[in-house]
């Protein structure tokens, strides 16, 4: 593995929080008296940060939206050890994984979706990391390293945070650097697969300096085997590190810079064939009754079979490093803050889309992608504390290139994408909290954005993977070629957008909230990145959703118990949509444009049913359909195929989880030799379908129907099996004892999806030809253990 450097972290022991929706809450959160979770003197061990409706720390309760937070102690308790774990316990919300890299992933929420992974296509879902926008997925999934808290915001967000949120925000907030306190902690796990993992963090802090640094390395062996070699495939190496410096100049200005770092090197993975059908015939028929017996069984074609593949066979390396300066200024009405940040992606990868050992599809993605963005926020209260407010800007600015190869049928003649981004973005913002009374409340926000986009995409034949085109495509353009700047088109949009939100809450008694909100959200338009005529490269416009949410928040039994359930609608125009088609041998991405309806509901409970024992459940049910899906389909015979415009509106959405719930307990109580601790908890989803399609298009005649496949009774049977994602349960466990002077030494054996559990995570249909497919993690289990020290 390649290191060049690391950094820091810390992991913050915060206690449980009972009152959060839906994940598995322990004991009731409380708010600061400060704004952010920025640097403190101390860490409460009996507080989250909750984030309020004007970006200021409030009770969870009093909070008029549905917030799902986990401390970093529901973290380690419940099995997040990554980004994309936190999805399986927050109901309305899915993580998929992604199609070309395993480092990143796709997230859904309350019917809203980014269905691929291109850097012209943005989120629905907003991630933030210590209040820095992260624009792209890719290096993102990755472990959790020295986190204070996780909070999942549902609905639109952007009149709070930066840009994309029209269906959420999620917000990692990592441990800061603590001041006048000297303390650290190693960990150390170890699993199966021969899985090794080694922690540090410490924390130097003075009267007016602090340093925090953490490190995180990470290995596991191969778990995947090839059926037709015996080759292996799964292994991987992480490093990740952070370092943070804290300096506070005068008493009310705060100063931190950081930087963190993250590599990681996975061979593979493999994937499964799910259906195979070249000329009617299925020669992965063999294969696949061995990979049926077992989800670790893959199928990986000889990359001697692909001239130009690299000689490596399957890989993925991907490299991030993430630069950020903070300076907090405390003031009498409450707090001025500036964020600037930078990302940089470098990752490269290959692989067998199609899951067999029949040379059907090999595909070789790289990025090189940087971010920088500046904030600057004012947060606190006014007019004798009547009204509370948050008013920003914030500048987002993104270069750099995302590059596709591929192969079909072993062909030497790889088709090859590169797309050149530069984006600039714009975003003014504003939120206030007016309290009419003690009791009555009226929140309202404006956003007002710029995107300014720019794209050139080179898109051609390379012969044998090579660096020169032969043939531009489309092949009308620019025709011969000499170098790949022969085969560059591109334009430039701006798309601008007012977005709100307006809502209302009533403190019906001490123990009762109850509100009602409309919002507004935006999704930046998109540009077309892998496609192959010209007519098609017109953008999509901006995503624009408008929800309406009214909720409940309960307190009982004296505080040991919480019931909260929320009800949303939302309506989205010019949803994005992005399918793959095959043209004439030649496969392509394609930018859609849908109308959407979803009505959902959300729902947990938290209770101490005695000191120590608590147990927690939440649920959420969606319900998505299109109102309107102006799309595409292929239509033709084989040489002379087009793309045609198609009604899709009777389609099944992609990767939308409708039902989903989760159920656990914890419990605690000193042995005398040491503090014990339990915490099961199972997550089950329900099923979804993974391909933008419908059944009755499988066997219709694809020469005159668009979207047809043309396939017998029995192989549409097949395909819709193979289409399909069933429910999926996970189990996961954890008991510890810690002992020691304050509980500093802790043992704890563990185990993840303990019911084994494996269903398809990411499913790609190609046309007529094949379902691969790529599963969620194996049975897992293992023993860690920590050692604390410090004042």
């Amino acid at each position: 593995m390649k290191f060049r450097n690391f950094g820091a972290g810390k992991f913050a022991r915060c206690a449980s929080i009972g009152a959060i929706a839906t994940a598995a809450l322990s004991m009731p959160a409380y708010a600061q008296d400060s704004g952010d979770a920025e640097v403190q003197d101390t860490v409460d061990p009996n507080v989250i940060l909750v984030i309020g409706v004007t970006r200021q720390a409030q009770d969870i309760q009093e909070v008029p939206t549905t917030i799902t937070a986990f401390s970093s102690e529901d973290l380690v308790e419940q099995g997040i050890v990554s980004t994309s774990d936190i999805a399986s316990f927050t109901p309305g919300f899915n993580i998929r994984a992604s199609g070309n890299n395993p480092t990143a992933f796709n997230l859904s929420m309350r019917g809203q979706i980014q269905v691929d992974n291109i850097a012209t296509l943005e989120p629905s879902v907003g991630t933030y990391i210590d209040d820095m926008y992260i624009g792209r997925a890719y290096g993102l999934n990755t472990n959790l390293l020295d986190i204070q808290s996780v909070q999942v915001l549902k609905g639109p967000q952007g009149t709070l945070f930066g840009r994309n949120t029209s269906a959420g925000a999620v917000v990692i907030e990592t441990v800061q650097p603590q001041f006048d306190e000297i303390s650290g902690m190693v960990r150390g796990t170890y699993g199966r697969f021969d899985q090794r993992e080694a922690e540090a963090v410490i924390n130097l802090g003075f009267d007016d300096f602090a340093i925090r640094g953490g490190f995180f390395y990470g290995a596991r062996d191969n778990y995947q085997t090839d059926v037709a070699s015996g080759v292996g495939y799964g292994e991987r190496e992480t490093i990740n590190g952070r370092i943070r410096v804290a300096w506070r100049p005068a008493d009310p200005l705060t100063i931190t810079l950081s930087g963190e770092w993250y590599d990681s090197d996975i061979n593979g993975p493999g994937r499964q064939n799910l259906f195979l059908n070249v000329g009617g015939g299925d020669p992965a028929a063999a294969e696949r009754a061995v990979q049926n017996t077992d989800r670790d069984f893959v199928g990986v074609s000889d990359v001697t079979t692909f001239p130009g593949a690299p000689a490596q066979g399957l890989f993925n390396d991907m490299e991030t490093q993430t630069y950020m300066l903070t300076a907090q200024l405390e003031t009498s009405f409450g707090e001025v803050k500036f964020i600037g940040g930078y990302r940089n992606i470098v990752g490269a990868n290959l692989v067998d889309l199609d899951g067999s050992a029949f040379p059907a599809h090999f595909t070789q993605g790289f990025q090189d992608l940087d971010q920088l963005s500046a904030e600057l926020r004012a947060t606190g209260t006014g007019f004798d504390d009547l009204i509370d407010f948050a008013v920003g800007f914030i500048y987002f600015k993104e270069n750099g290139n995302d590059q596709s190869r591929s192969s079909l049928f072993a062909s030497p003649s790889w088709s090859n994408f590169n797309g050149f981004i530069n984006n600039d973005s714009f975003g003014l913002y504003g939120q206030a909290n007016v309290h009419v009374t003690d009791r009555l409340s009226f929140t309202g926000g404006l956003r007002y954005s710029i995107d300014d986009k720019g794209v050139t995409v080179q898109s051609a034949v390379n012969p044998f993977n090579g660096p020169t085109p032969v043939v531009c495509l489309p092949t009308s353009f620019n025709f011969p070629p000499s170098v790949p700047e022969d085969c560059a088109r591109g334009r430039s949009d701006t798309f601008t957008n007012l977005s709100y939100t307006f809502g209302v809450d009533f403190q019906a008694t001490d123990d009762i909230l109850l509100y009602a909100k409309q919002s507004r959200g935006y999704r930046s338009g998109v540009q077309q990145l892998r496609s192959l005529s010209l007519t098609d490269t017109t953008p999509a416009q901006p995503e624009i959703v408008n929800e309406q949410e009214i909720g409940i928040k309960t307190q009982f039994w004296d505080g040991r118990a919480t019931f909260n359930v929320a009800g949303f609608h939302n309506r989205v125009s010019n949803a994005q949509r992005s399918p793959v088609f095959t043209v004439n041998g030649q496969s392509q991405t394609i930018i859609e444009s849908a109308g959407t309806e979803t009505w959902g509901i959300e729902a947990d409970i938290s209770v101490e049913v005695a000191d120590g024992f608590h147990i927690f459940a939440s649920g959420s049910l969606i319900d998505p359909r299109y109102t309107s899906y102006n799309g595409f389909g292929v239509v033709g015979a084989a040489g002379m195929q087009q793309l045609v415009a198609v009604d899709k509106s009777d389609n099944a959405f992609i990767g939308i989880v409708n039902e989903q719930f989760t159920v656990g307990a914890s419990y605690e109580a000193d042995l005398g030799i040491g503090r014990f601790n339990a915490n099961v908890v199972y997550a089950w989803q329900g099923e979804y379908t993974n391909a933008d399609t419908r059944p009755a298009l499988f066997t219709a005649d694809p020469t005159t129907v668009p979207g047809g496949l043309g396939l017998t009774q029995a192989q549409a049977a097949q395909l819709q099996d193979a289409l399909l994602t069933n429910s999926l349960g996970l189990l996961n466990a954890r008991a510890s004892l810690s002992f020691g002077p304050q509980d500093n030494y802790e043992i704890a054996v563990w185990g993840r999806n303990i019911l084994g559990d494996r269903e398809p995570l990411y499913t790609l249909l190609l046309s007529n030809v094949y379902v691969g497919s790529s599963f969620n993690e194996p049975s897992s289990y293992g023993l860690t253990f920590t050692a604390r020290f410090g004042n």
